[in-house]
């Protein structure tokens, strides 16, 4: 890599950490550090929760993907329409409602401290193989074009997401994940580009080499519950893998939590939508359009296709702009699970059973942070090293096995009455560890480890909770989705202050956008396989 390409890189990496100590200027409290103060704008919220969920694996990883499986890759994300829907429809409205920080302090008042203690190791856990993939990508991309020892580059990596993170808080995530998210479109754009201009025919001749090979077939109806990403898979188990994402998990709700207005987050989650989606539908193309490149080449290593295109074709200065749109993605996904955790632990763990209650000081959530930032380098390390296949298969089949238990812990809290603290433990624990030998036996495709592990968790919790038949607390009923929506009428506070209604399981304009979304899908998906 040249050296204009390295201060490229650098420049950018300076101005994110910029960007955190000028946003820090405005954080006083916990509460400006862990939700911004619940202040922050609609299009920097929307475009911070597309960018974590694309990341650096989308960049990388879903063009390799798609270099092998075709548009069928797209599968993945088939279902992130119809679980957007649900998520602003009926969730977000029962937690904004609740004034929480983290997620999880919902079910210690609904069910009790056993489950959320047990729900908040899962959160720790998905999230620290989740981020340490994210730092895996963008320390093999330095690897590649430096010849450092990822020894050497994760320390480097991590250094500066924890800086602007530590400085900034989730403000300084939102904003930084805004920009990185332009510089993200621009690297994909210039590398489609370039990819087209290195190549002796046009798009469309490209598409129909593609269509030849069946690079183009998305669309499989097929029962084959080992078909990976057909139809059925990605719209069953993707819908509970993303849903348990979205509605259910401390990193995308802190940012919702974040919003001015319940309305103002169902617009950012509504653009969020689009931006993602159409985002991950071109990586896919980028990955087509690179297997008619190389010919059908086959790699050792998915993950090396984009990097090997990129070190071979990319000249001088455009290289810089293009890693520094993979650090984008990989900062924009690092960023958000740190101050999360962070989030997480602080207020679930220690202020519950270190300091009994009393609120931590904003220094002390700062310390979390970088604690947490450090223990990231070993994980990455030992966990990903030797992965060959596609990271973002990889990252999806560690996270299936406990994934539909914490979102079946939702469910029972949320719409039974029935559900107690030591009945939902109970299905948590067994539902996690019959869904891992269930999917170590290699009957299914991994996506449908998330719907296996919730109906599994969901009848486990269930019967255990009529078994133990504990005393439920005195006024559970309000935490429930019916109680809540119930008080709310019987108070006449169905509105808030800008006359949009708060009361969860209502259907507006961004359902409707979200609905034609899926079936654009649809429609494009069938055109392009005809």
């Amino acid at each position: 890599m040249s050296s204009i390409d390295m201060l490229i890189v650098a420049v950018y990496m300076i101005a994110l950490i910029i960007m955190g100590y000028y946003l820090s200027k405005g954080n006083k409290t916990q509460d400006d550090y862990f939700v911004g103060g619940r202040s922050v704008a609609t299009l920097p919220i929307a475009l911070s929760i597309a960018a974590t969920t694309v990341s650096a694996n989308g960049f990388i990883g879903g063009p390799g993907w798609a270099y092998g499986s075709g548009l069928m890759a797209f599968m993945l994300n088939f279902s992130i329409p119809i679980v957007l829907l649900l998520t602003l429809s009926i969730f977000l409205p029962f937690f904004y409602n609740l004034k929480v920080t983290s997620i999880y302090e919902y079910i210690e008042m609904r069910l009790g401290g056993k489950s959320r203690l047990l729900v908040v190791i899962g959160f720790i856990v998905s999230n620290v193989i989740q981020v340490g993939s994210f730092l895996f990508i963008p320390s093999l991309v330095i690897q590649t074009f430096t010849g450092w020892s990822l020894t050497t580059v994760v320390p480097i990596v991590v250094t500066v997401a924890i800086l602007y993170t530590l400085l900034g808080g989730i403000k300084a995530v939102i904003w930084t994940d805004a920009i990185q998210m332009v510089v993200l479109w621009g690297g994909v754009i210039a590398t489609i580009v370039i990819v087209l201009n290195n190549m002796d025919i046009g798009f469309f001749e490209a598409m129909k080499v593609a269509k030849q090979e069946g690079k183009l077939d998305a669309l499989d109806f097929s029962l084959d519950f080992k078909l990976e990403n057909g139809v059925w898979v990605g719209l069953i188990g993707g819908l509970f893998m993303w849903l348990k994402y979205y509605a259910t998990d401390q990193t995308q709700t802190q940012r919702m939590f974040a919003a001015k207005s319940i309305n103002e987050v169902k617009k950012s989650i509504c653009i969020s939508g689009f931006v993602m989606n159409i985002m991950y539908f071109v990586f896919m193309i980028l990955g087509v359009l690179l297997f008619v490149y190389f010919g059908g080449k086959e790699f050792d290593n998915s993950n090396n296709i984009m990097i090997t295109f990129i070190a071979n074709n990319i000249p001088v200065g455009v290289l810089g702009l293009i890693i520094a749109g993979i650090f984008a993605a990989a900062m924009s996904s690092i960023d958000s699970v740190l101050n999360s955790v962070t989030t997480v632990f602080v207020k679930d763990i220690y202020e519950k059973f270190i300091t009994k209650g009393k609120q931590a000081s904003l220094k002390v959530s700062m310390i979390f942070t970088l604690a947490f930032g450090i223990m990231l380098i070993g994980f990455t390390l030992m966990a990903f090293s030797g992965t060959t296949a596609s990271i973002l298969k990889t990252v999806g089949s560690y996270l299936s096995y406990f994934s539909g238990s914490i979102l079946a812990m939702f469910l029972l809290a949320m719409f039974t009455k029935k559900a107690n603290d030591s009945g939902v433990a109970i299905g948590f624990v067994l539902g996690i560890a019959i869904t891992t030998y269930i999917g170590k036996l290699g009957l299914v495709n991994w996506l449908w480890n998330y719907p296996i592990g919730c109906t599994i968790t969901l009848i486990i919790g269930y019967v255990a909770s009529l078994i133990f038949n504990e005393n439920l607390k005195a006024g559970f009923e309000e935490f429930t989705f019916k109680g809540q929506r119930d008080k709310l009428i019987a108070e006449g506070n169905i509105t808030d202050s800008e006359g949009h209604s708060i009361l969860p399981g209502g259907v507006d304009k961004y359902s409707y956008a979200l609905i034609g979304l899926f079936i654009v899908q649809i429609i494009v998906l069938s055109f392009i396989q005809m």
